[in-house]
């Protein structure tokens, strides 16, 4: 059975390693998940006036997870946490608690340090975890690239075994958290 997945990136920029990883989950997965990438740029800040101003938006980036058999985040880090935008979607997404609540989530990250994006998705996983969110995450195998642009090659491909080897493994598990959802 194929699993209708959606995709969000902490960075739309098409150098993005995030955005590769994303990439290249689309095209070796596409036997088990139909992945959809979910541009989050665009969303307002929370607020009650942005509410009312960017419904329509915000009624159709809700349905789309909602729909989803799971959701793939691909987070940078920044000043050891996630990027604003990932933030600003999970907090939107509480107001409407069933958004997320008990969905499948898999984390991955890449950054040109030598620790990946640890911290960002250990501070995900608390913000994802919360009473008003609820989401169920992947846990035994992380997907923590660092140093991400040896890990690419110009063309913007995924070169490294290691790096594919993890990345096998964490989808084996996402299917599964799926399967038993």
């Amino acid at each position: 059975m194929v699993h209708k997945i959606i995709a969000i990136s902490g960075s739309d920029s098409p150098l993005s390693s995030n955005l590769r990883l994303l990439h290249y989950l689309k095209l070796h997965c596409a036997d088990v998940f139909q992945i959809q990438l979910l541009s989050i740029n665009q969303l307002p800040f929370l607020s009650a006036e942005n509410a009312e101003k960017y419904q329509a938006d915000l009624d159709y980036v809700r349905n789309v997870l909602h729909e989803a058999d799971g959701v793939i985040i691909a987070t940078s880090e920044i000043n050891y946490s996630v990027p604003a935008n990932i933030k600003n979607l999970i907090d939107w997404c509480s107001l409407d608690p069933s958004t997320l609540q008990h969905k499948p989530i898999m984390l991955l990250g890449a950054s040109t340090g030598h620790l990946g994006t640890v911290r960002a998705q250990q501070h995900l996983r608390q913000i994802l975890t919360s009473p008003g969110i609820n989401a169920c995450i992947t846990h035994e195998t992380e997907c923590l690239v660092g140093n991400a642009p040896d890990k690419f090659s110009t063309d913007g491909q995924l070169i490294d075994s290691e790096t594919k080897k993890i990345l096998h493994n964490l989808c084996a598990e996402f299917y599964s958290l799926i399967q038993n959802n």
